[in-house]
């Protein structure tokens, strides 16, 4: 399996690409602590982490599960790398970072109680074989648990001619490599059909009237900025954006889907 739409190792901006990974979890860290907890985390889990990056996601999950264990798996060796360092509190069980695409786990079958897959399975060719590997591997009334993006919820008025740029790029881009910015509203569907039960759906709108104007930024369009290149001028946006923001002349939101599910 290759690593999709996403490979760490061939961006032309890594040091900006990690800055953002640490700035959005900050940003979002209590919201994302409680989307873990209703979607069933518990203190002795055994929880696997998918696309863990550089662990500034595991040391919340750590914290949430201390008593169980955390297999954070990671296909870029040099993002597993920094995941010991940024996990403050190992989990009593262990902190296992693993090297590995997503369709093949060497993890047993029915060991792990919760998962969570964040921001990864829009990468992904075949989201579908994913999910499969991770039902395979919850144990029965275990829980799983995805975040990602959908495009069709993000919302610049008034319009900016550059931003709409940057989307169409991205949402090309991604989907030549295999990827899908609208995978959202498609993630139920994709887990009932792999056999996971009760899968539910909600959406999660931040506006930047809630969030500081950089971290919402980042978040909408970071990742995205960065596979143009130089065909627009990104600090430019940020500056002329920023300043909108701060008059109150422009407003910025999107939304994530949260999609839970459980193993019978």
């Amino acid at each position: 399996m290759s690593t999709g739409s996403y490979n760490f190792e061939t961006l032309n901006d890594t040091a900006f690409q990690a800055a953002r990974l640490l700035q959005q979890a900050q940003a979002i860290r209590n919201i994302e602590a409680n989307i873990l907890r209703s979607a069933g985390i518990q203190s002795g889990h055994d929880v696997l982490e998918l696309g863990c990056g550089p662990g500034f996601i595991s040391d919340l999950l750590a914290e949430l599960a201390p008593q169980g264990s955390l297999y954070a798996v990671e296909p870029s060796p040099t993002l597993l790398a920094q995941v010991e360092g940024n996990v403050r509190n190992k989990p009593f069980r262990g902190l296992f970072p693993i090297q590995a695409y997503g369709d093949h786990l060497p993890i047993p079958d029915s060991s792990i109680d919760f998962s969570y897959a964040r921001f990864v399975l829009q990468h992904i060719p075949q989201p579908e074989t994913v999910i499969t590997e991770i039902h395979r591997i919850m144990r029965p009334n275990g829980h799983f648990c995805t975040v990602d993006s959908d495009d069709g919820l993000v919302i610049f008025h008034p319009e900016d001619p550059r931003v709409s740029q940057i989307l169409h790029t991205a949402q090309t881009t991604q989907a030549e490599k295999g990827g899908d910015r609208f995978i959202g509203r498609k993630l139920q569907h994709m887990m009932a059909q792999e056999g996971f039960i009760n899968v539910k759906s909600r959406i999660l709108a931040l506006t930047s009237s809630e969030l500081p104007f950089e971290a919402l930024f980042n978040i909408l369009l970071g990742y995205k900025a960065s596979m143009l290149g130089d065909a627009v001028d990104t600090k430019q946006l940020f500056d002329d954006l920023s300043r909108k923001v701060a008059d109150g002349q422009q407003l910025i939101a999107g939304g994530v889907f949260i999609v839970t599910g459980e193993k019978a």
